[in-house]
């Protein structure tokens, strides 16, 4: 029969608080952890909480030692183990266009944690389970813009805690905020020791590849940002399938946004003089907030007059073209640029918004509408 009982109050990545609940009359003595690493003693004592420094996963033995009011050693525990699962469950936000209705799935993948409830835009949606997966689907009622998605977890003793998920919405169709940076495999022909003045830039050049394949396969998280001695893997990447599809008509000079082959959106767009932007099949590559320009060797700073490539850049698989703001909104529906396809701020930071990394961009150049359907 147990003598404590012991709950988890909170986990992070380097900490854990439990709490301890006498099941005697008496006080506790000590209270403290026995992992694969040795024992582990709290740094901090509020109360009945108990907060330990711990990092990693894996099964932890809560040692508590107590004595009762007639003097009698009290040292058993419920539950004798712990296992610690640190990394919190993933969402993800898929959505499904039925003739006049849309339909939001929000999919989670745990075996550690059970998906309670879902709360979006003041609304409550439960979780069903489904071939392994907890699923939660609901009728869109969702107003263009970014919303966030707070589902509510429970995990073993009685731990309850939330993750959320910022989603963005165009017709009612959600997509994580940014996209969900599409799938994409890769192959490594080299590798690289960063010398002292390299740029991401100078070394893309130097093997033939481009900035944001360096950047996805070595998973930097600033490409502004590599030190003297790193290793880099040198590579290409190929994407998968993506539901966002980007096609911009020459023609037109327009860009049209598609979810699952359904037109969603079109917006006017700038382009390049004469066929300086030629047809073809592309991918968003890389994307950037309020970029800085390197014109000639000179950097010129965001959000400035001579910086012409606004609040957002996506930059293409073709490392020559991308899409991009202006400073200078009165060009859109011109051809005036070196090749690269212009909108106004507004209209990019949404396009940023929807649009993931491995987004298809088609090129075309035809007469006529957007189809309202791709295929």
């Amino acid at each position: 029969m147990a003598d404590h009982l012991v709950e988890l109050k909170h986990m992070d990545e380097s900490e854990i608080t439990l709490s301890v609940k006498k099941l005697y009359t008496g006080e506790i003595k000590s209270f403290y952890l026995y992992t694969p690493a040795g024992f582990v003693f709290p740094e901090k004592i509020e109360g009945d909480e108990y907060t330990f420094e711990l990092k990693g996963d894996g099964l932890v033995i809560p040692v508590v030692e107590g004595l009762n009011v007639f003097g009698k050693r009290m040292h058993h525990v419920s539950p004798t183990f712990l296992r610690l699962t640190r990394e919190k469950p993933k969402i993800k936000i898929v959505s499904d266009i039925k003739k006049d209705d849309v339909y939001i799935y929000v999919v989670v993948e745990t075996d550690d944690f059970t998906p309670v409830s879902l709360e979006l835009a003041g609304r409550t949606f439960r979780f069903f389970k489904l071939e392994g997966k907890w699923i939660s689907v609901f009728r869109s009622f969702l107003e263009d813009g970014s919303h966030v998605v707070k589902v509510q977890f429970e995990g073993p003793l009685d731990y309850t805690f939330f993750v959320e998920k910022e989603i963005y919405v165009i017709k009612r169709v959600a997509v994580p905020m940014r996209g969900e940076d599409g799938a994409f495999d890769y192959t490594v022909f080299s590798q690289h020791v960063v010398q002292k003045g390299e740029t991401l830039w100078s070394i893309a050049n130097r093997y033939g590849v481009r900035v944001g394949d360096l950047v996805l396969i070595n998973r930097l998280e600033d490409p502004n940002r590599i030190i003297t001695g790193q290793v880099l893997k040198i590579g290409r990447v190929i994407f998968r399938e993506n539901p966002v599809t980007i096609v911009v008509n020459l023609f037109s000079s327009k860009l049209g946004l598609y979810y699952d082959g359904v037109l969603l959106k079109v917006y006017p767009v700038a382009l390049g003089r004469s066929d300086a932007t030629p047809p073809g099949r592309y991918w968003i590559l890389r994307k950037e907030i309020d970029p800085a320009l390197y014109w000639f060797g000179e950097y010129i700073s965001p959000r400035t007059p001579l910086n012409g490539l606004g609040t957002r850049y996506l930059q293409l698989s073709n490392p020559t073209y991308a899409i991009h703001g202006t400073s200078k909104p009165w060009e859109i529906g011109k051809r005036i640029s070196h090749g690269c396809i212009r909108m106004f701020n507004r209209d990019v930071e949404e396009l940023d918004a929807f649009a993931g990394v491995g987004t298809e961009v088609i090129v075309v150049k035809e007469e006529g509408d957007f189809p309202e359907r791709l295929y």
